[in-house]
């Protein structure tokens, strides 16, 4: 019996992979992708997610194909992360290898997003079945590194304040987004920031009229940025509020890349690299 449990254990604790495909170009699941991609997060089951790989075909250049491989993964790790089941590992990475590696035959194969997961055992003294909620994923369409993204580097982001600063706003001012952070050169919030986008969403539900510029800053190097993490990061607020119903038509976004420092380049420590490295809400019109 002592056997078979460890041999039990080990089975659930061994590591699994789901596919999920995508049509020629697209970053977004077809119906039939989407629905199989839901069922499998609506499993009743508890997920660790080890790692996210990201996959295209042939066609088009390699930097082209880097990026789209991101933005797939994006759709996959959005969904993930609305789901209350799914946790993530310590050592969790995500890694776009475009059309870096060895093609099978069938193109259709090589458009995919694999990820690799464990499922967590469930405690034999609970005696109530879980209940879950279904939910209903809409898809964000964030523009990625080019290069793969280590998820468990430094986390990147402005100095804490709090959201007083929407109390009362005119044509003009400027915001800064504090305590929104991303994974380390990459457009992907870690998720102790959804608060800080929340209040952004709040603000911008109960100011319809309110019009805005997403402004993007970097810190720590001059010149141009080939990767460009400052518009990539705007692009990803703009796309967050677009995805929970924000009119598009009020919403512009721009980069400034390092050439409006709050502090001198080269910074003197992390606090002046953190007050740089920033996202801003320039109020077009109110």
């Amino acid at each position: 019996m002592k056997y078979f449990l460890l041999l039990f254990g080990l089975i659930l604790s061994a590591q699994e992979k789901a596919s999920f495909y995508f049509d020629f170009n697209k970053e977004t699941f077809n119906p039939k992708q989407n629905e199989l991609f839901l069922n499998w997060l609506n499993q009743d089951n508890d997920k660790e997610i080890l790692l996210i790989n990201g996959y295209c075909d042939w066609y088009g250049t390699i930097d082209y194909n880097d990026s789209l491989a991101y933005r797939r993964i994006n759709i996959v790790y959005n969904g993930l992360t609305q789901k209350s089941t799914i946790s993530f590992s310590e050592n969790f990475e995500v890694k776009g290898y475009g059309k870096r590696t060895k093609m099978n035959k069938k193109q259709m194969l090589n458009r995919r997003v694999d990820v690799f997961f464990k499922i967590k055992p469930k405690s034999i003294s609970v005696v109530e079945k879980k209940i879950e909620e279904k939910i209903e994923f809409v898809p964000e369409n964030i523009i990625p590194d080019s290069e793969p993204i280590n998820l468990d580097e430094k986390l990147v982001g402005s100095t804490p304040k709090g959201n007083e600063q929407y109390d009362s706003v005119k044509v003009g001012d400027k915001l800064i987004l504090n305590n929104l952070y991303f994974y380390d050169r990459s457009g992907i919030f870690v998720p102790e920031s959804l608060p800080v986008m929340e209040g952004l969403l709040e603000f911008m539900d109960s100011h319809p009229k309110v019009k805005i510029e997403i402004q993007g800053h970097i810190c720590c190097q001059l010149g141009e940025d080939p990767e460009d993490i400052a518009l990539i990061r705007a692009i990803a607020v703009h796309n967050y509020l677009v995805a929970n119903d924000v009119d598009d038509e009020r919403l512009n976004f721009k980069s400034f890349g390092s050439t409006k420092p709050i502090h001198p380049i080269p910074e003197k420590n992390e606090s002046e690299r953190n007050e740089n490295r920033r996202v801003e809400i320039l109020i077009l019109e109110n």
